[in-house]
């Protein structure tokens, strides 16, 4: 199941093979159970001259002129979004310059039953503080108690740190805690601020549209590139957003990896990620049922609960009550883990750690062989700031760390810099209905289920099978009965994700400093050829659970190019090749690294989480020898 995406290609835009898809086929698979979007009216004020890192709002009268409403700079304008049913016949209102500056002239009077638009003709501010434009869409940084307490700055320049981490997210955030909980004087540059302090379905409310609503615009796509949106820049990155998949690579997707690193995960490098992902340990008896009925029919295929960091308590690896001291966590994010750090004034805690938030990196300055500070805007003290370390981690992402080598000029003695981004495309199923009566129906039963065949390589059947019963209960984490949805009748469907080969005719290039990104991206057809096998494999799986189905029907092809799992910025190799080394060093520098999945050289049917949470466990310890 992919991540919270919402953004999935569909209608002319999506390709099928075979009979017609059932209408929902190239879907998201969004959880049935958000309610419906409430009604909304929009007012917009076009301006390039007050983007970001300026913050327009809106004082009305209907929010009593003192409460401002919060808006997103998108596509050239501000844009802010009412709930109609909370909105009067007409509204006056102002446009606010940084919570500080009315607009000047007299209120705007307009009608709640249409939207409108506003530009610099008719709104203008006094005179304010110019601040650096970073250029990004939806990009802003929340200006909390809660973050200044918990996550408290130290913009003294003057110190040096062991190691410099640019990137709080999976990669970056683990790689934090393990060097400071080892006593490694560590700083975390985040770009973004305290969004949410932990992964948003740990959080009550509607969070439903919580991924879209954050989610940053940071690239232009070139003409003829259909690259998907999806990133998030705050504390914790997209691991306070994710689904929580965790599978491990394959000894066929390993193959494509050089040998210290296939090495190392096939001999033990996945545990302590998995430990401290929380992997899931027991869904229970129906889930059991199902994974025993699957096992029975198809002995070709691995089948297994499907992984994912889900922290249950209480459970030892058997699946029985053990420890009362340990409390649930929720689903994993690096905002809980770094958060959890600063809470405690000791060896494990924030004694060798520092995070500064609202640093943007703009550039990492270098002396031959040696990255040597980086540089960055700090957003929230409108300043530019120099850091100092003997080790400079990029973590940023693939888009975001490649955005950062490429605007410093880093040497790229094999020209693989920002070449490369792919994702994994994906079938998606369409939702079939479970029989009345059958043994795997019932609207309180749910399961998640992981296949993939045993003899799989890359040219046969070089897929996963992701199979989810009641998809409406993929998070049943609530605090209130009576929202639990019951799914009746109960539902069925499966995603399949398939590997890929990096592509070559995929490039970035950087316009510069407070520039958007330019992406080049083809759509990847790497599963077209293997439709068939993945058809059959729904068929065998329906069919081994008794559920009525159309042979030849066609499935949703998607996927084919987003930035939840794109990879291959900046290449590893074992042999001096690629942009970095098998230790995810840059091949050109001495003491500067890489631990997001820009260092992909494969994109593998797995997601990458768990995988680069191993890697950066790994880099902790490789950077703890060197120190």
């Amino acid at each position: 199941m992919p991540d919270y995406d919402f953004n999935y290609r569909s209608g002319s835009g999506d390709t099928f093979i075979g009979a017609r898809p059932a209408p929902d086929l190239a879907r998201p698979i969004v959880r049935a159970f958000v309610a419906a979007p409430q009604p909304l009216r929009k007012i917009r004020f076009e301006t390039s001259r007050y983007a970001p890192n300026h913050v327009v709002t809106i004082r009305s009268s209907s929010e009593g002129w003192a409460n401002d409403t919060f808006g997103a700079y998108r596509d050239g304008a501000w844009e802010f979004f009412f709930e109609i049913p909370s909105l009067p016949p007409a509204m006056a209102f102002k446009f606010m310059l940084d919570c500080e500056h009315w607009m000047q002239g007299a209120d705007l009077n307009v009608a709640t039953n249409v939207d409108h638009s506003f530009d610099e003709s008719t709104v203008q501010f006094p005179s304010a503080t110019s601040r650096f434009q970073h250029g990004y869409d939806n990009f802003q940084i929340d200006r909390t108690k809660l973050a200044q307490d918990g996550v408290p700055r130290n913009t003294r320049e003057d110190i040096f740190y062991d190691v410099i981490i640019i990137g709080s997210g999976m990669g970056g955030g683990s790689l934090a805690d393990a060097l400071s909980d080892a006593g490694i004087k560590t700083l975390v540059l985040e770009a973004g601020g305290l969004t949410l302090p932990t992964h948003m379905t740990n959080l009550p409310g509607d969070w439903s549209r919580t991924a879209n609503h954050h989610r940053v615009g940071h690239f232009v796509n070139e003409p003829g590139s259909d690259f998907l949106p999806g990133v998030h820049l705050s504390f914790g990155g997209r691991s306070v957003y994710w689904s929580g998949l965790i599978p491990r690579m394959h000894d066929w997707e390993l193959s494509f990896w050089p040998d210290p690193v296939r090495n190392f995960l096939t001999q033990g490098g996945y545990e302590p990620a998995e430990q401290l992902l929380r992997k899931t340990k027991r869904l229970g008896p129906f889930q059991d049922q199902v994974v025993a009925q699957l096992k029975a029919d198809l002995p070709e295929w691995h089948v297994e609960d499907l992984p994912r960091s889900g922290h249950q308590p209480f459970l030892n690896e058997a699946g029985e009550l053990e420890s009362v001291v340990q409390d649930s966590t929720g689903m994993f994010s690096t905002a809980d883990l770094l958060l959890s750090s600063m809470g405690y004034a000791e060896a494990a805690g924030r004694n060798n750690l520092t995070i500064n938030l609202g640093h943007l990196v703009t550039r990492i300055a270098t002396e031959g062989t040696r990255a040597t500070d980086v540089v960055c805007e700090d957003l929230l003290g409108n300043t530019t700031r120099r850091y100092r370390g003997k080790f400079i981690v990029l973590a940023a992402g693939s888009l975001e760390s490649a955005r950062i080598a490429l605007n410093s000029s880093l040497s790229n003695p094999n020209g693989l810099l920002g070449v490369g981004l792919t994702d994994h495309p994906a079938f998606f199923s369409a939702l079939y209905t479970i029989p009345n009566g059958s043994p795997f129906g019932g609207s309180k039963r749910h399961a998640k289920v992981f296949l993939f065949k045993k003899t799989a390589t890359f040219q046969d059947h070089p897929f996963n099978v992701e199979l989810v019963v009641n998809p409406e209960l993929w998070q049943v984490r609530n605090s209130d009965d009576d929202l639990v949805p019951v799914p009746d009748p109960s539902k069925i469907k499966m995603t399949f994700s398939f590997a890929s080969l990096l592509d070559n005719a995929n490039r970035l290039s950087s316009p510069g400093v407070g520039r958007k990104l330019s992406v080049n991206v083809r759509r990847n057809q790497a599963g077209v050829a293997h439709f068939d096998a993945a058809r059959a494999t729904r068929n065998t799986i329906l069919d081994s659970l008794g559920i009525p189905f159309t042979a030849n029907e066609g499935m949703g092809y998607g996927n084919e190019g987003t930035v939840h799992h794109a990879g291959g910025t900046m290449r590893m190799s074992g042999n001096a090749s690629g942009v970095v080394d098998t230790n995810l060093k840059f091949e050109a520098y001495d003491n500067l690294y890489c631990a997001d999945p820009a260092v992909w050289p494969f994109i593998p049917a797995a997601n990458p989480s768990l995988t680069l949470v191993a890697l950066s466990l790994r880099l902790a310890d490789h950077l703890r020898a060197r120190i």
